[in-house]
């Protein structure tokens, strides 16, 4: 075989080579997505202590409060909702998007047994979903129709309802410095909280309070108006809903 040939044959294999390392990069690339998604994805689980019996103390991410707490784990299986310390909860899970208190209850049938169409929002995918309502009792986190679930619920490039909570510092006798957001001034404040109850406008920082309420694109009075004209609909959602 002649040199010529024998460097063409070289060449051909390295180009082989490197198309099949760009695809490979190409590939990775267009997943980084989805990893960064699983990544906090695991937030959204619920909490499973697991069947074993010992009792080590881990972090979770509680959907319902919307905040990294302490649990015990059993020491087998469980899920991947499972920190070894708050701070690794927090960091994989701060980005999970917040969203109002009434959201975040799980879907609740209720005990009658008519099938009323109904629509509540899934924590865990995110996403309003259609169930059937027995027609008594249950909870808030159920809407007439998608449209106005998804209005109130899915996460939005605006003020959050929690912000709009009315300040609220509790019922117990502790005196915990906390900050909350106000809304006729835009800014976040710093209240004492009791430590027990209150509302879903309550923050454990400055920082954490600004990220939520006060950091959003094109924040003005407008946008305040339109929150408030969004939480009277969902009241009105509730109101309808009961008397049907």
């Amino acid at each position: 075989m002649s040199r010529i040939q024998t460097s063409l044959g070289l060449n051909l294999k390295q180009d082989s080579k490197m198309k099949r390392s760009l695809s490979l990069f190409t590939l990775l690339c267009s997943l980084q997505p989805v990893f960064s998604l699983l990544d906090n994805g695991v937030c959204l689980l619920q909490v499973d202590e697991g069947p074993c019996r010992a009792l080590i103390p881990r972090y979770y991410y509680n959907t319902i409060t919307q905040k990294c707490e302490e649990f015990h784990y059993g020491g087998c299986n469980g899920n991947d909702n499972n920190f070894k310390s708050y701070k690794e909860c927090l960091k994989t899970c701060y980005r999970i998007p917040k969203v109002p208190q009434m959201c975040r209850f799980p879907q609740e049938i209720g005990p009658c047994r008519a099938l009323h169409k109904r629509y509540s929002f899934n924590m865990t995918t995110m996403q309003c979903e259609a169930f059937g309502y027995g027609g008594c009792q249950g909870n808030e986190n159920r809407f007439l129709d998608l449209k106005v679930c998804n209005e109130y619920c899915s996460p939005h490039k605006t003020i959050p309802i929690l912000c709009l909570d009315l300040l609220d510092r509790g019922k117990c006798a502790a005196s915990i410095p906390r900050f909350y957001y106000k809304a006729s001034s835009g800014t976040c404040e710093e209240f004492s909280y009791s430590g027990c109850g209150g509302s879903s406008n309550n923050f454990v920082s400055r920082r954490s309070c600004t990220d939520v309420c006060v950091k959003i694109p094109g924040h003005n009075n407008r946008q305040y108006n339109a929150n408030r004209r969004r939480e009277r609909r969902y009241r009105n959602n509730m109101v309808k809903d009961e008397l049907a």
